[in-house]
This record gives structure tokens, sequence and C-alpha cells, in this order.
């Protein structure tokens, strides 16, 4: 452990500045320029310029040079010692050799992203002892600007590993200790405006049982928000829901419940999210039939999708004959989509248009197809692709929205789409800030149970591939977030996904085919679903099920960001049915699409290895040693639940790419 080699000497800037010698704190420069200067070069990875460092302390100077020289001279006697010379300088440049000293913040940041993925409590208690304060404590320069930039630059890059470390220790802690307690009153010391902190340390009070504890910090909370002139209305909704929450009579006793449930507070399940409204199609007259069947079957099916709301079919067809903007006017749509339904040959064609009200600006146009022959089946077949198209072109511009907003502002429909971009990127980052989104989320609307089976999701990718070493404790978190979601929606297509998705993890395949299917039965276009139910089948059930499934996730969203796993799941099923070539040429698809997921890229490799295509084995067996160099055939055997036919097929592949057992 790199604690264990640490130097004699040290140099600590997380605090205010001190330098040690075998333990001993030495007497500091009284100079604020010196421990600016010493600051500054000990941060630095490479060596820095006179002429810069002169424009970085003395903006008005006589002599800068000379001033500089005289610093310099001050700091020899407290870095250099009698067999070691770290200060290393000649007429152009100054470097600080940091080799044989420990410096506290670059140790910090060399270890902070190893010990959020990958460590227990007690090192990020040991990580966390290394922060006394803010980053060189109590240094300013008056009349220095770029310095003074530097410096607050250097706060906050510090301040927010402290807080990621400081989150990621209150994930991994008993739910209502009294550790996590302090753990999020620290969190609020270093992110004092940061709403989500405040709520969740509310929360975890009230689970405790820690009533007047939970008021004092209400009341704590709003004042401090109060006193910065910060707008408290959406924290006071918050801890309402709160309240609400918590089961126990006592705490509407000692909640002032009329304070946070004035008219004035918008519930948060008012931001849940916008509404649709499909306008009836048009079409010949021959056709007009089958539009309005075709209407009818998207307003129903994507009301079962439970992403957004949509207006009813009554109410939709009696506006069919107002503009889009007066319809949405009427019932305060933020979408309108319409369309047109026409026969072409042997074809029907239906052209969908997604567009804003308020500018008649066109969002998203499509065209779907399908066997006019089949004119019984034409609203079914139709309907799907209109409805999966509608709905991730939806999802895309409310993330974007989201995107944009300042993250003290977002609701909980906004926090849940931050959580959603966050989580796709499939990094150990990106879903810890996909897990501070949808908490937040959370914290807004706890009945919102689509947050819930995003966090479940975030705990099926850690144990899955981000997080392995701690797998039995993050299937317990997405077994529990996935029932909250159930609890919240019984429901929502999602919901059941989330937890046949933790049944799979928990190897208890039977259950989670019964509950992917009944996701699949509340809501047939639901992309997500097909998909996680091929992935379930492709390894240890009915490979061509597992096909078919796959199937119907690519044709309900051919543009996923998921497609890779859909190339996956097709790698799996037909190298369980013997055609080799045809998995490879999958496989090689997985590779090019599958980004920093080192069990996706490890998939291509022996795949292709194992239909002799080696070279191209070689390029993907590399990209695996640049995302984790220790990678072997148990960790990818151990995450993916594969029958005997495939584990022997890989493990002969293995040896040919030098993928160690």
């Amino acid at each position: 452990m790199e604690m264990a080699r640490l130097s004699a000497d040290r140099l600590l800037l997380l605090g205010p500045l001190q330098v040690t010698q075998n333990g001993v704190p030495l007497n500091q420069p009284p100079s604020r320029k010196v421990r600016a200067l010493l600051g500054y070069l000990a941060m630095a990875q490479r060596p820095v310029t006179r002429e810069k460092l002169c424009e970085l302390l003395w903006e008005v100077a006589d002599d800068p040079r000379s001033e500089l020289r005289w610093c310099l001279s001050k700091l020899r006697p407290l870095i250099d010692r009698p067999t070691t010379t770290r200060i290393v300088a000649d007429r152009k440049q100054v470097w600080i050799d940091t080799s044989s000293l420990d410096v506290d913040a670059q140790s910090v940041a060399r270890r902070t992203q190893k010990t959020l993925a990958d460590s227990s409590p007690s090192e990020l208690r040991s990580l966390l002892a290394v922060f006394r304060g803010d980053f060189l404590e109590g240094l300013s320069i008056d009349g220095a600007p770029s310095f003074e930039n530097w410096l607050a630059g250097q706060r906050h890059r510090f301040g927010q590993l402290r807080l990621q470390l400081l989150e990621r220790l209150s994930s991994v802690l008993p739910p209502e200790s009294d550790e996590r307690i302090e753990v999020l009153r620290e969190c609020i010391e270093v992110a004092p405006f940061d709403e989500t902190l405040h709520i969740e340390l509310v929360r975890t009070l009230l689970r405790g049982g820690h009533y007047a504890e939970a008021q004092r910090q209400i009341d704590a909370s709003v004042k401090r928000f109060q006193t910065e002139g910060i707008d408290q209305e959406s924290l006071e909704a918050a801890f309402a829901a709160a309240r609400r929450s918590t089961s126990n009579p006592a705490v509407v006793s000692l909640i002032d419940a009329a304070r946070f449930d004035a008219p004035s507070s918008p519930p948060a399940t008012a931001t849940r999210g916008p509404t649709l409204l499909l306008l009836p199609l048009t079409a010949t007259p021959e056709s007009i039939a089958d539009a309005d069947s075709l209407t009818s079957d998207v307003i129903f099916g994507f009301a079962k999708l439970r992403s957004f709301s949509i207006i009813a079919r009554g109410t939709a067809f009696s506006l069919r004959n107002l503009t889009s903007a007066a319809a949405a006017a009427l019932v305060n749509a933020r979408y309108v989509a319409s369309g047109h339904l026409r026969r072409d040959g042997k074809r029907y064609l239906a052209s969908v248009e997604l567009i804003d009200p308020k500018s008649d600006r066109i969002f998203w146009v499509d065209e779907f197809s399908c066997n006019a022959d089949d004119s019984f089946a034409v609203p079914s077949l139709l309907a799907a692709r209109i409805i999966t198209g509608l709905d991730a072109e939806i999802h895309v511009i409310e993330r974007n929205r989201a995107l944009l907003m300042p993250p003290a502002s977002l609701d909980a429909w906004q926090a849940y789409h931050r959580g959603l971009t966050s989580m796709s990127r499939f990094t150990s980052d990106g879903n810890r800030k996909a897990q501070h989104f949808f908490k937040r989320a959370i914290a807004f609307d706890p009945t919102f149970s689509r947050s819930y089976a995003g966090l479940s999701f975030t705990h099926f990718h850690n144990a899955f591939h981000l997080n392995v070493r701690e797998s039995e404790r993050e299937i317990a978190l997405a077994f529990e977030t996935a029932g909250e979601a159930l609890m919240a929606d019984p429901s929502d297509p999602a919901a059941h996904c989330a937890l046949g998705r933790a049944q799979w993890l928990a190897h208890a395949h039977d259950c989670a085919v019964g509950d992917l299917n009944r996701s699949i039965r509340l809501s047939p276009n639901y992309a997500f679903a097909h998909y996680s139910l091929a992935f379930v089948q492709c390894q240890t059930g009915d490979p061509g099920s597992a096909i078919d499934a796959a199937d119907v996730a690519a044709r309900l969203s051919p543009l996923d960001p998921m497609m890779f796993g859909t190339h996956r799941v097709r790698t799996f099923a037909l190298l369980r049915l013997g055609k080799i070539q045809e998995a490879a040429d999958r496989a090689k698809l997985v590779g090019q699409n599958a980004g920093d997921h080192v069990h996706a890229h490890a998939v291509a490799a022996l795949t292709l290895a194992a239909a002799g295509r080696i070279e191209e084995a070689r390029a993907e067996r590399q990209r695996i040693n640049e995302l984790r160099p220790d990678y072997s055939f148990r960790q990818f055997k151990e995450v993916l639940h594969m029958l005997n036919d495939l584990t022997d097929i890989y493990r002969r592949a293995a040896k040919l790419v030098h993928i160690p057992e």
C-alpha cells in the first residue's frame, strides 16, 4: 500500500502548509509568497519558467526576478537535504523534484479514483484523514490575481475529491449508522448548498428514529439557505416528502407539516415529466379507419410504457381540427406528435413528426412501414416502432434540457435524466454521478419509481462490471432499490425489469425470466426489457429465444446506446448454436461499440480467438490490458453465468490470447 512507502519528509498542502522531517514539523517561512511558491511548484508536473512564476506572484514589482531568487533561497533549507537536492533551477526554469518527498495533495490525486472504485471503508477513512482542511488553507496573496485564480481552482478540485470520498464512504456504511450521519454532516460542510446532502441527512435521521434531531437539521438547513438568499422552496418540498414517507406518526408532531405543505410549494410530482399530445393521424378516405386505429394503439401503448404522460384518446380525437399550438395550450402539452398514414403499393407508410407547439419547430421526423397484405396487423406493427421512436426522441430532448440546468436547480424529473446520462457512460465515475442524481430525484419525489429502477441498474453495473469486489453488497442494493421501485409503482415495466436483472445477479434465472416477461407484458414496446430477457436467455436459457428477443429489442430501439449489448447477446447465442464465424462477426461489433466496458471487450477477444481470428482478437486483448491490466478468465467467468458449453469454448480461447486463468 502507498502509505507504507512514504518518504520521511512530507509536504502537507491539504490544510495550512506544513513541512515535516522524520515526523517533526519545521518552522514555516513567514513570507506568504514563499509559501505560495512552494505550493505551486510542488503541484507542478514539470519545470516552470521563471517568467511564468514572476507573472504568477508579482503583478507589480520593481525586480520580480530578484524577488523570485530571494524566495527560492528561503525554500532551499526547508526542502533540500544535505544529500538530496530537490529544488532544481537554472537560468530559465525552476522545478521541485518530489520523487523523494511525500506531497499529500499529489498522493490524494493519484489514489482517489482507485479508492473510490475498489476500496473498503477503512481505506476511504485513511485517505480522508489526509485532508486537514482546504488546499493551502489560510493563504492568500494580495495583488496576485493569477495565483488567486489557480488557488481557487485547486481548492475546488480537492474539495470535490474530498466530497466524492465522503459520499462513497456514506454509500458503504450501514444506512442508519451514527458514523454515516456524521459523514453526511461532513459532506454538508464541504458542499453547504448541495440540497441533495441536506435532504439525505434528514431522511437518514428520520429512518433512524432521530426525529428531534431531524427537526433541528431541517431548521438549520432552511436557515442556512435563507441567510445566503437562496430559494429554499424545493428544499422544503423535499423535506415534506421525507416526512410523508416516514411511517412513524411521531414525525408529524415534530415537523411542522403546514410549513412544508403550503400551496406556494408545488409538489415534487408536478415536475414528474412532460405531456405528449398525439393528434389523430391523417389518411386518405380508404385508410382513415386504419389511421384512427393506429393512433389509438400508439396512445394506448405509450401510456403502458409509463415514461411520459400522454393525453387520452377521447380528448386527442376531439382536438384533431385544431392547430398544434392551440391544441397543446388547451391540454398543457409540451410536445405534439402528428402524422399521416398512406398506402404505397404493397406497403403501408406512416410518417410521424414531433413538434414544439410553441415555436412550431420540428424536433424529429421518421417514416415507418409494414406489409399492407397484413392489414389487420397494421396498427400493432407500426405502433410499436412509432412508440419507441417518440419515446427515445423525447428522452434525448429531456436529457439535453437537464444537462443545461444548473445542478442546484434540478427537479426530480431533470435529476433523473441527468442520472440516465451519467449511467450510460458505463464508467465508475459515471455510475457514481448517476447514483447521486437518482438519489436526488428520489429525495424530491419518493413516489417516482423510475429513479429507483435507475438506481437499481447502477448497482447491477457495480456488481457486474465496476465494483465486483463488493458484488454481494451491490446485489443486495440492486434488489432493495428494485423493490422500492415496485412499491412506488407496481405497474412500471422498468421496476419489473430492474427486479429481473437483480434476480439474474443472484443466479435465480427462472425468477429473472419471469420478472422480465412481466415487464414485457406490461409494456410490449419496452425495448430494454426485451434486451434484458435476451441477455439472460443467451447464457442460461434457450439461445434461439435469446436471438428472437434481441431482434425485437433492436427493431424497437435501433439507435440504442446499449446496442453493443445486443450484439453481445447474439454472440453468445450464435456460439452456443455452433455458428462460430457468425458469432465472431457479431463479436467484432461488440468490441467496436463497447467503450470502456471491459467484459464486453473480453467477449470480443475470446470469441474472435475461438473462431481462429487471432490478430483481431489480439487487438481486443490490448484494449482489455489498457482498461484492467490484471484481468483474468476467472473475472470473466464470475460475472457471466455461462453454461458449460460456453465456458469450455472461452477457456480454450483465453489461452490463445494469453488471458490468465
